[in-house]
C-alpha cells in the first residue's frame, strides 16, 4: 500500500505550514522580522524625503505592503516609528564596529578600520544619513535624547582609540574629544557633500589617510598619496 501523503494546509500566503511547534515558531519569527524590516525600510524612505508632518501611517503601511493594523502592532505611533528607525540604524552601525574592527590590530589600523566602517555604512545608508542630519522640531526632545546617547558612545569609542595612540606615542599629543568631533563631523560632511559623485571606497581611503597623517606623531602613518581623479 502507498503511504498517504502528509496533509499540508496552505495559508493565504501560499507557503505550507510546518507541523512542528519549532518550525511554526521559526516561521513566525521570520515573518515578524520581514514585516518589521519592510515597515522600517518604507518609513525611512518617506521620512528622508518628506517633512515629518507630511508622512502618514497610511502611506507607510501602503508602501510596506502591510495592513494599517499590523503597522500599529509594531509601532503604536508615528513618533515611535521615527524613533524606531533611528534606533535600528544606530544599532546596525554599532554591530558593524564590533564585527569589523579587530581588537588585536595596532591602534592606527583600528582607527583606519573604524573610519572605513563608518563611511561605508553611511554611504550605503544615504537615507539614514539624511535623516540624522536633519533636525525635526516636532519631536526634538525625544529625538535628541536618543541620538545624544548613541553619539556619546561613538565619541567614547573614537576618543579611546585616539587616547591610546597618544599614550603609545603613535599619535601626536591632542585633545581626544576635539579630534573625535573633527573626525565624525568630517565623515558626515564629506558624504553629504559628494553624494554619489565619488565611490565610497575612494572617500574612505582618502579620508582615512587624511586623518592618520594629521594625527601622526611622526608624519608617516598615512599610505603614500597618489594623484586622485
Amino acid at each position: 500500500m502507498k503511504r498517504a501523503a502528509p496533509n499540508r494546509t496552505r495559508p493565504a500566503s501560499g507557503h505550507p505550514q510546518h507541523s512542528s511547534s519549532a518550525g511554526s515558531a521559526h516561521t513566525a519569527a521570520n515573518n515578524h522580522d520581514s514585516k518589521r524590516g519592510r515597515i522600517l525600510a518604507a518609513a525611512l524612505k518617506l521620512f528622508a524625503r518628506q517633512p515629518y508632518q507630511a508622512v502618514t501611517m497610511d502611506r507607510v503601511a501602503q508602501d510596506a505592503g502591510v495592513a494599517k493594523g499590523t503597522l500599529y502592532l509594531y509601532f503604536p505611533s508615528k513618533e515611535a516609528l521615527y524613533l524606531g528607525i533611528l534606533t535600528d540604524g544606530l544599532e546596525s552601525i554599532a554591530m558593524r564596529y564590533q564585527s569589523s574592527v579587530d581588537p588585536g590590530a595596532d591602534v592606527a589600523e583600528r582607527l583606519r578600520r573604524a573610519i572605513d566602517v563608518s563611511i561605508r555604512f553611511y554611504g550605503e545608508q544615504r537615507d539614514f544619513l539624511r535623516l540624522i542630519a536633519t533636525e525635526e522640531p516636532r519631536i526634538a526632545a525625544a529625538r535628541n535624547r536618543l541620538i545624544e546617547g548613541w553619539r556619546e558612545r561613538g565619541y567614547a569609542f573614537f576618543s579611546a582609540l585616539i587616547e591610546e595612540g597618544v599614550g603609545q606615542g603613535v599619535f601626536a599629543p591632542i585633545d581626544a574629544r576635539t579630534a573625535t568631533l573633527a573626525i565624525l563631523g568630517g565623515m558626515r560632511s564629506v558624504l553629504l557633500y559628494y553624494g554619489s559623485e565619488r565611490p565610497v571606497s575612494a572617500l574612505s581611503r582618502d579620508f582615512g589617510e587624511f586623518v592618520l597623517r594629521g594625527l601622526s606623531a611622526h608624519g608617516r602613518l598615512g599610505r603614500p598619496m597618489e594623484a586622485r581623479s
